[in-house]
């Protein structure tokens, strides 16, 4: 019996292939398919992920993404079951998020101009081809297991390992288990007209306690990670796969190798637009590859206001070289990057910071300046960069950036200070015109004290919101 777990562990054996819900692995090579939305919604929500009403709010190329990967599934789902074969959903809660519908309303004129994006929520549930079924958040270990079918004897068998974290309501299918002294669904079967079966499933946690010997996961070798696992967990996909064929809900075609060979107008017809579907597939994944990196990549820019450490040091050694600069790193500890121009050299000092620049920092370059002094004989320009107010929404940056205490000082030593702020806008404009990068280059050598211009960063970026 094949078995297709879509994001759902523990599986085992050689006879199952492990895919994901986003994966290009079609449902119809396989006779049973078990599949755990909380396991794939986790896919697509990042680890730095925005929050809108209390939900994810996703990007825009993962909500193109989760919205088309549940349409394809849907539709596989509902003709996987309508053809004889058997889906298992494990019960969890709605899988909920806002998503980006690519609209979006435009306010305001001019640098006040607000871009809005349009979203809407969604429920990676919908997936599930149960029209009309509602899934609300509960969790408990109580079960009253209705009837006496295979899946009822199964979870029977393991009941001290079943829990349930949700209730099933408006549910056009039998009751297999409720909460214990209620009326509220948390696993249930449809069977449809042709024999096959959508299998809604409460949770057989098999996850090992910290305690579990190790000895006993050794049959679980080929899984993703056995030592999660009680050893029962093969003897629980047997059971399992067992119950599911008591049932009658597995279809077995005999397709021997030989059969190949031969097809019907009509089955080759079909065979070449699935080999094209696939390929048009294959390219469009190809090019949302690239297109995520090229957005990776933008905004890894965004750290010059954002960012501190390394990350915010590379995006200003980007700037010193798109400027026209050499850059050369250091010995670690020294200045954080040294920098030849056509016009002279200079030292970098670089630093994010929450509030504004401190008389240390302004120390810190002096003191790499002196030592290149020493080293070369020539004194070379100082720049201080510091992405003040890091922490602050940029439209709220309204404070100084570099006190009046350390401005004599920094004058005085020939010093050009200059934020992270800047340097994103002078990034830009120089991108608008390369030839201003002379000028951009001139700025920052000519400076003593803090940099003036390159303040607009209105007219580069603009305020988006979420709409209500």
């Amino acid at each position: 019996m094949r078995l297709l777990s879509l994001d759902y562990d523990p599986v085992c054996g050689d006879e199952v292939i492990r895919s994901s819900f986003l994966g290009d692995i079609s449902v119809f090579d396989f006779d049973v398919v078990i599949w755990d939305p909380a396991a794939s919604f986790s896919r697509y929500v990042s680890i730095d992920r925005a929050y809108y009403r209390g939900l994810p709010a996703l990007a825009e190329h993962q909500s193109v993404q989760i919205k088309a990967d549940a349409r394809r599934r849907s539709i596989e789902f509902a003709e996987f079951v309508n053809s004889g074969r058997t889906l298992i959903v494990v019960v969890q809660p709605p899988q909920q998020c806002y998503v980006d519908t690519g609209e979006k309303e435009f306010s305001g004129t001019g640098k006040g101009r607000i871009t809005t994006r349009m979203v809407v929520p969604f429920n990676l549930l919908s997936a599930i081809p149960l029209a009309g079924a509602t899934f609300s958040r509960a969790s408990g270990t109580r079960i009253t297991y209705e009837g006496d079918g295979p899946i009822v004897r199964l979870l029977r068998k393991y009941k001290e390992y079943v829990r349930y974290s949700a209730v099933i309501a408006n549910i056009a299918a039998t009751s297999i288990a409720i909460v214990t002294g209620t009326d509220r669904i948390v696993g249930a079967i449809k069977r449809s007209k042709s024999g096959g079966h959508l299998i809604l499933l409460p949770m057989v946690d098999l996850r090992a306690s910290q305690a579990e010997d190790e000895g006993e996961n050794e049959a679980l070798d080929d899984a993703e990670d056995s030592a999660e696992w009680l050893g029962l967990a093969p003897e629980f996909q047997m059971d399992l796969l067992a119950a599911v064929s008591q049932l009658g809900g597995v279809m077995t075609a005999s397709r021997p190798a030989w059969v190949e060979r031969f097809a019907t107008k009509r089955q080759q017809e079909l065979r070449n637009g699935v080999l094209e579907q696939q390929k048009q597939i294959e390219s469009a994944r190809e090019r949302l590859a690239e297109l995520q990196q090229e957005e990776e990549a933008a905004l890894a820019r965004d750290q010059l206001y954002l960012g501190t450490g390394r990350s915010l040091e590379l995006e200003v050694k980007a700037v010193l070289e798109l400027l026209g600069g050499v850059v050369t790193e250091p010995e670690p500890g020294r200045d954080d990057w040294r920098v030849t121009f056509p016009e002279g050299d200079a030292v970098v000092e670089v630093k994010g910071v929450g509030k504004t620049a401190a008389e240390q920092h302004a120390a810190q370059l002096e003191k790499w300046v002196s030592g290149a002094l020493e080293e070369t004989g020539q004194a070379p320009k100082g720049i201080l960069v510091v992405n003040t107010w890091r922490e602050q929404p940029i439209d709220e940056r309204t404070d100084r950036s570099f006190p009046d205490q350390m401005l004599p000082y920094s004058a005085s030593r020939n010093h050009c200070l200059v934020t992270g702020l800047q340097l994103f806008v002078m990034r830009a404009e120089v991108e608008a015109d390369a030839n201003r990068a002379v000028d951009a280059r001139g700025a920052l050598l000519r400076t003593a004290g803090p940099l003036e211009g390159y303040d607009d960063w209105q007219s580069i970026i603009q305020e988006t919101k979420v709409d209500d």
